[in-house]
């Protein structure tokens, strides 16, 4: 099976079979972790960039009162965390939230294949520009949005993302979401993501879909609701039923 990492980068469209091997080869092991794993912790030094082949894991900030923010959700063929590249102690921590199986790259092998193969260095910027992208939106979104629309922008986010690593394209979210979750990714309260859910289910945009799962039924009405736009996401290959709703509404 192709690695989910190998399938998000080569959304970008340039990524050679040679370029993915070449990435694959800097792999020092897999490996898989339990859900409430610390991956990377604030402060400390980073020794390798590790890629996640399955399972869900967040990147946040914790303060001092013991509150913590939400920064991003990581999804099969996010690659974190290139700042082992610059040898800086890690400004942030990765925690799994459910069982996730790594691969782990060895940083020198990494910076090699960069240098030799233009079309992976292409790929891989693409990549950080991406997630660029994707830490702008959110700021916007807890800045400037109001409740309901920031979850249903979150949600279509997952949905969309999710894909590019070879997930499902349903729109089932493949990962539980609880409400403290959502709240530290939102700025809000559990309880006022409770009620923001409620309005959204009433509403038939979203329902259950079991183990605490969620569904997104109406895309193209989530869709209109958020005011949502992809180009933040800098696809190449729009191939999504949220891309089709969208391009219909144009």
């Amino acid at each position: 099976m192709t690695s989910p990492v190998i399938i998000r980068l080569q959304q970008q469209g340039s990524l050679s079979q040679a370029g993915a091997e070449a990435f694959l080869a800097c792999r020092d092991r897999n490996r898989l972790v339990d859900a409430g794993h610390t991956l990377m912790q604030q402060g400390e030094p980073m020794r390798s960039v590790f890629c996640l082949e399955s399972g869900w894991a967040i990147r946040h900030r914790s303060l001092a009162n013991g509150r913590r923010q939400i920064l991003n959700l990581l999804l099969p063929g996010d690659i974190c965390d290139l700042q082992v590249a610059v040898d800086t102690p890690a400004d942030h921590s990765v925690t799994t939230i459910t069982p996730v199986m790594l691969s782990e790259f060895n940083p020198g092998r990494l910076a090699d294949t960069i240098a030799s193969h233009a079309d992976f260095a292409s790929a891989l910027l693409w990549s950080a520009v991406q997630e660029e992208g994707i830490l702008r939106e959110h700021i916007v979104r807890i800045g400037r949005r109001a409740a309901k629309v920031r979850l249903a922008h979150l949600l279509l986010e997952l949905v969309r993302r999710q894909a590019l690593g070879g997930g499902h394209t349903d729109g089932r979210i493949e990962a539980p979401l609880t409400r403290e979750l959502l709240a530290d990714c939102l700025g809000l309260t559990p309880v006022h993501i409770s009620r923001t859910l409620s309005a959204l289910r009433k509403d038939g945009l979203v329902s259950l879909a079991g183990r605490g799962r969620l569904q997104i039924d109406d895309i193209a009405a989530l869709a209109r609701l958020a005011d949502y736009d992809t180009r933040y996401l800098h696809l190449t290959q729009p191939d999504h039923a949220l891309d089709t709703a969208l391009s219909e509404a144009s």
